[in-house]
């Protein structure tokens, strides 16, 4: 029996909805809607195509793998580090990005990246609908929801979390949204909606009060100017003084974000402060087993870190640090390399991979104040962004370019 491959296509955007947009499972232990189905993933793989083959990106993420089992085995046999099955679930879940990319590599990639800009553009109205029903609590809509997704309703002020239960974690995923639309823009010809939905996203960014993904978008904004800097300097002119213009008159509206910034120049942000403690700690940890490191070990050290640098080191030493360095941000160089070859591709797909590059400067700020790897919501949508970015060009002898 041979399955469609368009089946696995829409299965793997419904796997990416979910991790987004559904709320956890409460059963004790952190299980999410799309850990269910992505297993479904692994009878498709089997009947679909018999051509399996080995790829970078996949022996890449193999080695992790690898890696993380062989620190969590050496805490409990050297550390005495306690069995606990909430470690054996973040190896499980660690197979999900591992699954994720296998299946990527038997789908078509133009149908694949045509059902993922159709994800892009719903939700994003979507957010839009949930963070001003949110924002103004309109007919309660906040008790509602925050019941819904098990959150703790007044912990995080006035600032949206959305579908992430985290300020920081709800802003990530609108820069997902706003990083695409911008390339978007840039790309094709898809610009007056596109550019509407970024100044509705950017105020959505203001909403959750997030210091750094404000920092993130400012660094994306510019590096998208660069990028795109030969064929659309007077758009990206227009976008940044668009941008400029609307955050700046609302900024005295979010006293989370300006006092924030003010208490972090004079070195009396109470947030960086705890940070800084919790980063020595690790850092302690980590001395202690620098090699391999201790496992997730989660009954026994805190998950919050809040830099995710230091939370791997602790948990799989330098080596899984470096191993998942490696799987993140060598997809750089590869773009800088290919360039040429990404930019007469097929417009969705090098959406896509414009989209990857500058996610990857999102993940390298985020990584410092909170978790992306380690995060449930944030890799699945990147997984499949970077499998589909390194499956075209693989494929680029096809030359996948606009029809």
């Amino acid at each position: 029996m041979i399955v469609r491959s368009k089946f696995i296509e829409k299965l793997i955007i419904l796997i990416v909805s979910a991790s987004i947009f559904l709320p956890t499972i409460p059963i004790g232990i952190s299980i999410r809607v799309d850990d269910f189905l992505v297993l479904l993933l692994i009878p498709l793989i089997i009947l679909s195509k018999p051509n399996f083959k080995i790829n970078g990106l996949l022996f890449s993420y193999s080695i992790i793998l690898l890696s993380f089992s062989i620190s969590t085995f050496y805490g409990y046999s050297f550390l005495s580090v306690p069995f606990s099955i909430r470690d054996i679930n973040e190896l499980f879940r660690m197979i999900k990005p591992f699954l994720i990319i296998i299946a990527v590599g038997y789908c078509n990639m133009k149908i694949l990246s045509n059902y993922l800009n159709s994800f892009f553009k719903i939700g994003a109205l979507i957010l839009i609908l949930l963070a001003f029903l949110e924002f103004f609590n309109v007919l309660n809509f906040k008790i509602l929801f925050y019941n819904l997704y098990n959150f703790d309703f007044g912990s995080n002020g006035n600032r949206l979390i959305l579908t992430a239960g985290n300020p920081n974690v709800a802003a990530a995923l609108v820069l997902y949204f706003l990083i695409y639309f911008l390339q978007k823009m840039l790309l094709s010809r898809d610009r007056v909606l596109s550019i509407i939905k970024i100044l509705f996203l950017l105020v959505i960014l203001l909403m959750t009060s997030s210091r750094t993904s404000l920092v993130v978008f400012v660094v994306v904004l510019f590096s998208s100017m660069y990028f795109h800097r030969k064929k659309n300097k007077l758009l990206s002119f227009i976008i940044v003084l668009s941008c400029v213009i609307l955050v700046l008159p609302l900024l005295k509206y979010f006293d989370y974000l300006t006092i924030g910034f003010i208490s972090f120049s004079d070195g009396t942000n109470s947030s960086m402060i705890l940070r800084y403690q919790q980063w020595s700690d690790a850092i302690a940890l980590f001395n202690q087993s620098p090699i391999i490191g201790w496992g997730p070990a989660k009954d026994l050290h805190t998950s919050i870190v809040d830099n995710e640098y230091f939370l791997l080191m602790r948990r799989y030493g330098i080596i899984g640090c470096l191993l998942v360095m490696n799987f993140l941000f060598n997809y750089i160089f590869v773009f800088l390399k290919q360039k040429r070859k990404i930019d007469i591709m097929y417009t969705q797909i090098k959406s896509i991979h414009y989209t990857t590059l500058l996610s990857l400067f999102m993940i390298a700020i985020i990584m410092i104040t909170n978790n992306f790897f380690s995060g449930y919501q944030l890799m699945p949508l990147f997984v499949v962004m970077i499998a589909i970015s390194s499956a075209s060009l693989r494929k680029s002898s096809k030359k996948i370019t606009d029809e």
